[in-house]
């Protein structure tokens, strides 16, 4: 009876244990999701500064799964035969004066509990690897931190920079067909790789990017007769800087490569030509933001949005 009471106790001991472990990991997990997308942003800000041929490596995480088990697996051992007995007797004839002994042991009852600690966590991602979503991503970083490619070395001024950002940001679009169900506009004045003069294009998009806070290139009015794109306010150009100055403050690193932006809105700060001041943290904030929404795609059933295609990274 005591054997039993003893392994009721450890099993429920065990079974609490389980679940605390559970609810740590699971914390855990999810507070892991912030430091993973800032690495990667990291890397590729420093990317985007450093190589002319960047392009950017991406993935956006899906699922996160924490684990945690605990068991305990008892024995007991009940002994079946008589109990120790030691005999002496003395020895005869030949044997006169020696001592003989037997000793008959019964085994002992034993009580054994055998106990399993393990846990694992994961987060699956999805890697990003269409074109147009790597071009989105390019464009965006290549915005925030000035280096979009243009003929000649001086720094763009904002208007110039927002110009060339609607030409070299792809939107997300359905296939384009007679009742696609996107919305086409033109833009004039897009520069080619090969030559110096510009051109117009034609860009179709799906109207669910062009709406609401997140959209990264908007549209006030989709019913108006000549559609007008304009760049979301809070994504700001050329607002991270790998110089500290003034009152710029460190949003982190990757490698030997700091980032800063400007502290706060009045601070003393660089910024493009004609732009305003502005919160560069928030700005950062937002922009974290705006790579989420670059990162997606129509869903293929005709409404919504979606990643695709997915592995899993896990810690055991």
């Amino acid at each position: 009876m005591l054997l039993r009471l003893i392994s009721i106790a450890a099993c429920l001991v065990v079974c609490g244990c389980a679940s605390t472990q559970l609810n740590y990991n699971t914390a855990d997990l999810a507070s892991s999701l912030n430091s993973l997308t800032k690495r990667q942003i990291f890397f590729n800000l420093a990317q985007a500064l450093t190589d002319p041929e960047f392009v950017p490596s991406q993935a956006t995480i899906s699922i996160g799964t924490a684990n945690t088990l605990n068991a305990v697996t008892p024995s007991v051992s009940i002994p079946i035969g008589l109990p120790t007995m030691t005999i002496a007797r003395d020895g005869t004839g030949r044997f006169a004066g020696s001592q003989f002994s037997t000793q008959v042991t019964s085994p002992t009852p034993t009580l054994g509990v055998q106990m399993t600690d393990s846990w694992s966590q994961s987060w699956t991602m999805v890697p990003l690897n269409s074109a147009p979503q790597l071009r989105r991503l390019r464009a965006l970083y290549q915005y925030v931190t000035g280096t979009i490619p243009h003929h000649g070395a001086r720094i763009l001024s904002l208007e110039e920079a927002e110009k060339l950002f609607l030409c070299e940001y792809p939107l997300q679009a359905f296939n384009v067909a007679p009742n696609s169900g996107n919305v086409a506009f033109r833009v004039d004045g897009c520069p080619n790789n090969n030559t110096r003069e510009s051109q117009s294009r034609v860009v179709h998009v799906d109207p669910t990017f062009t709406q609401g806070p997140s959209c990264i290139i908007c549209i006030d009015d989709l019913n108006a007769k000549q559609l007008r794109p304009h760049i979301n306010p809070n994504l700001k150009y050329h607002f991270i800087r790998t110089q500290k100055t003034g009152d710029m403050v460190s949003i982190g690193s990757h490698g030997s490569t700091s980032f800063y932006v400007c502290g706060n809105a009045e601070g003393d700060c660089p910024r493009a030509e004609r732009q305003e001041a502005f919160d560069g943290r928030k700005a950062f904030s937002d922009f974290i933001l705006f790579v989420y929404e670059a990162a997606t795609v129509p869903s293929s059933t005709g409404g919504g949005r979606q990643t695709g295609g997915s592995f899993t990274y896990a810690i055991r």
